[in-house]
């Protein structure tokens, strides 16, 4: 079984189950790790009923560390993946990746480390946040970890804007769709969780119902299931989203009011669809896209074709419209493409909407985006509202409602994003170069963002709300 260009090639050669790629910022330093750490033939619908994360799952249990492991990429003519990946590593600020390999299921994980300062002393068992996402067994090994690395340095940001006690991480599972019956492979998916010491809830390619069998079977660590007291997260989401708009045009326009704004949507998914909602009852018009165009059809039945009109997914990009709300894939916003937008405002809810890996890529286009004319501010800075509902339901249970999580909400998508515009127009200085400067502190020395001065109390104020 050769894999081309893939880290998994080197796990097969070496008859492993584990291999890790660590980096020590500090010393800029890489070291790398693999292991068989269980059989084949584990019993994986039977986890947390037969054994833990905890158990020993091989009879014989083998390691490689750094130098062999560096010298079998090399045998695979693999140097320059390796290099390639060290290098994402060392642009994003990452600590590293963790590959698990499960034969048996067919099954590549890739887990996504971006920080874990502000978990180590959180006093729970999770370390790290993060969705889950599921890709395809045919695509790119790096195209699906480059966009891995850019959602988990994008959750460390969002974790410390959110005022959320956890570092920013992605788990990435490459397999075929996974229907809810599958205990196999729901039962390892729970172990890599667990093992990880991950919070995760479904991203693309999961849907809210196999979170309500992973916690109902599994484990407790995932959240935004369709049986939980706040629902799959992507209404809130959608509310968070839609307060920003409404600062945004503030900002632009000097008045927050929608009626008669043109808004494209890109995505009527999980949050898209909500945010339309949002949006239609303000009195917007709406040009939408979606590779679904049942998800189109929805929404012109409930409202009409008068208001909501639809273009092909591709045509999405140079429709003239006051506002351009991406909320599907990431990566759209390209240098090339930016000559072409005719938009005041981009803000949407999908992650990683700059074609960038660092920090330092993402300024430069959101300076290109300011010089072109349109206020655009990086996703992480509104988009927060489905991991705080994520969070708020993993700590606290049935507990929660969205009423008790909504002002904290309105307070890091409203209030914050209005102060943020309003200091970027001062300095002269691009939104997202002024939010990472906010909050770089706290995401990689635990230093206490200032904003979360604003915040009531931490956790008790979401529970006596």
């Amino acid at each position: 079984m050769r894999l081309p260009d893939s880290v998994f090639s080197v796990l097969v050669r070496e008859g492993l189950t584990t291999l890790e790629v660590l980096y020590d910022r500090g010393k800029d330093k890489f070291t790398l790790r693999g292991a068989k750490e269980w059989e084949e033939d584990v019993k994986w619908d039977r986890y947390m009923a037969d054994f833990t994360y905890a158990d020993i799952l091989a009879d014989d249990y083998s390691a490689i560390g750094t130098k062999k492991l560096v010298s079998v990429f090399a045998e695979l003519g693999l140097e320059d993946h390796l290099m390639r990946i060290e290098n994402l590593l060392r642009d994003g600020r990452h600590q590293g990746i963790e590959f698990y390999l499960n034969r048996q299921l067919d099954i590549r994980v890739m887990y996504c480390k971006n920080d874990s300062t502000l978990g180590i002393r959180n006093k729970r068992h999770a370390v790290y946040a993060g969705g889950i996402r599921r890709h395809e067994l045919h695509e790119s090994e790096m195209d699906v970890l480059i966009d891995g690395l850019n959602l988990a340095r994008a959750m460390s940001y969002k974790n410390a804007l959110a005022g959320i006690p956890y570092g920013g991480s992605k788990l990435l599972v490459q397999c075929a769709p996974v229907s809810l019956g599958e205990f196999g492979i729901l039962g390892f998916l729970a172990y890599i969780i667990d093992r990880s010491r991950l919070f995760t809830g479904p991203d693309m390619g999961f849907e809210p119902a196999m979170t309500d069998i992973l916690r109902e079977r599994f484990t407790n660590a995932i959240t935004g299931g369709t049986k939980s007291s706040l629902g799959p997260t992507g209404g809130a989401t959608a509310y968070g989203g839609y307060l920003a708009i409404k600062e945004a045009c503030n900002s632009i326009y000097g008045s927050s009011r929608l009626d008669g704004k043109r808004i494209a949507i890109q995505g009527l998914g999980e949050c898209g669809y909500p945010l339309a909602r949002y949006l239609l009852r303000e009195g917007t018009h709406l040009i939408v896209a979606d590779i679904d165009k049942s998800k189109v059809d929805s929404l012109q039945r409930e409202w009409n074709t008068t208001v909501v009109k639809y273009v092909e997914p591709k045509d999405i990009y140079t429709v003239t419209a006051d506002i351009f709300s991406p909320c599907a894939i990431g990566g759209i916003i390209t240098e090339d493409i930016i000559d072409k937008f005719k938009f005041d405002i981009i803000m949407g809810l999908a992650n990683n909407q700059l074609k960038a890996t660092s920090k330092e890529g993402e300024i430069e286009l959101a300076k290109k985006l300011a010089r072109a004319g349109i206020l655009f501010v990086v996703e992480w800075a509104y988009n927060i509202a489905g991991v705080l509902a994520g969070w708020a339901e993993y700590i606290f249970g049935e507990e929660v409602t969205f009423a008790k999580i909504k002002p904290r909400i309105e307070l890091i998508c409203r209030d914050h994003l209005r102060q943020l515009l309003d200091a970027a127009k001062r300095q002269n200085r691009t939104p997202t170069e002024l939010v990472y400067d906010e909050v770089e502190d706290t995401v990689y020395s635990g230093v206490r963002f200032n904003e979360l001065r604003l915040l009531k109390g931490g956790e008790k104020d979401i529970t006596d709300s």
